[in-house]
């Protein structure tokens, strides 16, 4: 059976040494470059190779971009095989955020044409909870062959923002923490605030409190309050470099609402020219 959303501990220790299963590590932390591959060198799930956000999952910034614009998709299919990968594969891609920097490559992999593409649910805290065993030994695999098939209809840029911003058929969602939706502090970019007209919905409240993702009549339940009859296709997701804002298509995928859009820019790319409109919320 193939997994196209999450994948529960259980599944993935059960196809642990399955040849056609692929796993990534894809722990970051954005305020420390080193965090992700530290932590996979002291122990990673076994047969699992180390996907780095900033040079996998992103090309360089510009003085107009956001901070992670979309990476070239030639280079990061040549790693990808190079790491073993082929279409025929399943993935399953982990990291210890609750899937936050996990969903972004479970959104590229759909983006480069790879359907079976599955999420760790509760990532590897929940793995090491239910007694599983971390390794140390680098994943060396034999020579794949991943080939894309491109969708760009899967994101937007920001002219498309920008017209939908105050249309009652179109919804522009963020998934920052309210904290910075609010604009009472940016601990990431330099200017708070949110796109007038944007929704605020923090990603992690995607999650239960044991950090494994909600239910599908739950997360169906929330989002039918945030968009009423909107089609999936009309909604934006957005968040500070479209990393985050992964995490709600995934679950707005799990709720059944297909075909949300990553505006990849996010934040971080609106405020890079000082004639956008910025809004906060007055206390």
């Amino acid at each position: 059976m193939p997994y196209k959303t999450i994948i529960n501990t259980e599944d993935l220790k059960n196809n642990l040494d399955n040849p056609d299963f692929a796993i990534f590590d894809c722990r970051c932390d954005i305020k420390d470059a080193k965090y992700g591959f530290d932590s996979y060198n002291e122990g990673h799930i076994k047969n699992a190779t180390f996907i780095d956000m900033d040079r996998d999952l992103a090309s360089e910034r510009t003085s107009t971009s956001g901070r992670h614009p979309l990476p070239d998709p030639e280079i990061l299919c040549q790693k990808l095989s190079q790491w073993g990968f082929s279409n025929s594969k399943q993935a399953v891609v982990y990291d210890d955020a609750g899937g936050v920097f996990a969903g972004r490559l479970w959104w590229i992999l759909k983006w480069l044409g790879h359907e079976n593409v599955a999420v760790l649910d509760g990532g590897i805290n929940h793995w090491i909870k239910n007694g599983n065993k971390l390794i140390k030994d680098i994943t060396k695999l034999e020579r794949g062959s991943f080939t894309s098939s491109i969708n760009d209809s899967m994101h937007v840029n920001i002219d498309d923002v920008e017209d939908a911003q105050y249309k009652m058929s179109k919804i522009i969602i963020d998934a920052r923490s309210k904290e910075r939706y609010q604009g009472i502090k940016d601990p990431v970019d330099p200017i708070c605030g949110h796109v007038p007209g944007a929704i605020s919905h923090p990603c992690m409240s995607n999650l239960t409190a044991e950090g494994l993702f909600k239910s599908e009549s739950e997360l169906k339940h929330t989002f039918n309050r945030i968009i009423g009859d909107i089609n999936g296709s009309d909604i934006i997701s957005m968040c500070g470099s479209g990393v985050t804002a992964c995490h709600n298509i995934l679950a707005l995928k799990i709720a059944g609402i297909e075909g949300a859009k990553l505006y990849v820019g996010s934040w971080s790319e609106w405020i890079t020219d000082s004639n956008r409109p910025i809004a906060k919320i007055e206390k």
